[in-house]
């Protein structure tokens, strides 16, 4: 983000990666991400699942550091936004898939 000419801003709560967005009128410039799962199953964030709006001036990136590599990792509402999922409990298994019904806008 600072590639793109967002200043950094200081951490909010748990959130260490924020940007400064005063005087950008409209934040289309958001880099892409994606989660790989076990099995190489691949899932492409939306904007809105990358970046968490603090207020009108400032945003940080929706990701929280874990320092042990032995904790779990959370893969929360936030990265959820405009997907589908769906749980086969019996069969062990998660997917995901757009949701082209979920109209949620990052700013």
């Amino acid at each position: 983000m600072k590639k793109l000419k967002y200043k950094s801003a200081p951490a909010v709560s748990i959130l260490d990666t924020c940007f400064h967005i005063s005087g950008h009128t409209n934040i289309t410039n958001i880099p892409t991400m994606s989660f790989t799962f076990k099995g190489n199953a691949k899932v492409d964030l939306y904007p809105a699942g990358i970046i968490y709006v603090i207020n009108s001036s400032v945003v940080c990136l929706a990701f929280a550091g874990n320092s042990d590599p032995q904790d779990f990792a959370v893969f929360g509402n936030t990265q959820q936004r405009k997907l589908e999922v769906v749980y086969d409990v019996a069969g062990e298994r998660i997917g995901f898939a757009p949701n082209p019904q979920c109209h949620y806008s990052v700013v």
